[in-house]
C-alpha cells in the first residue's frame, strides 16, 4: 500500500494557493453621477464597491448619488381626451384628423411614480 501512503502524504504536504477577494467596482463621474465603467481592475477615479449580482446586471440606466445606486425615475404617461391637444379622428386615436372630419383632442398626461 505504498502508493496510497504516498498519495496521502503528498496531499497533506500540498499547500493551497492563497485566494484573493474579488472586488466588484463601479466607476462614476462624481459631479454628474453618471456610471462610467464596471470593472474588477484598480483604475483612477471615483468608484463604489457592489455585490456580485449588481455587478452582473451591468446596468447603465442608473446614477450614483451619495455612494448609492439610484435608478432613473421614468414618468408614467397616459393618453387622455382633452379640450386641446392633438386632433385625432373621433373613432380612432391612431389617425390624425384632417379638416372636415369629426375630431377628438388627445393629450399626454404624465405622473411621477
Amino acid at each position: 500500500m505504498q502508493s496510497q501512503d504516498d498519495f496521502w502524504e503528498a496531499l497533506n504536504n500540498f499547500d493551497l494557493p492563497s485566494t484573493t477577494q474579488i472586488e466588484y467596482r463601479i466607476y462614476y463621474n462624481k459631479i454628474t453621477g453618471e456610471i462610467l465603467n464596471y470593472t474588477n481592475e484598480i483604475l483612477s477615479g471615483d468608484y463604489i464597491v457592489v455585490d456580485r449580482e449588481t455587478f452582473a446586471r451591468h446596468r447603465f440606466d442608473c446614477t450614483i448619488k451619495d455612494g448609492k445606486i439610484v435608478p432613473f425615475r421614468q414618468p408614467i404617461g397616459k393618453l387622455a381626451p382633452a379640450a386641446e391637444g392633438t386632433p385625432c379622428h373621433a373613432q380612432d386615436v391612431s389617425i390624425i384628423a384632417t379638416s372636415g372630419t369629426p375630431v377628438q383632442h388627445w393629450k399626454l398626461h404624465t405622473y411621477e411614480s
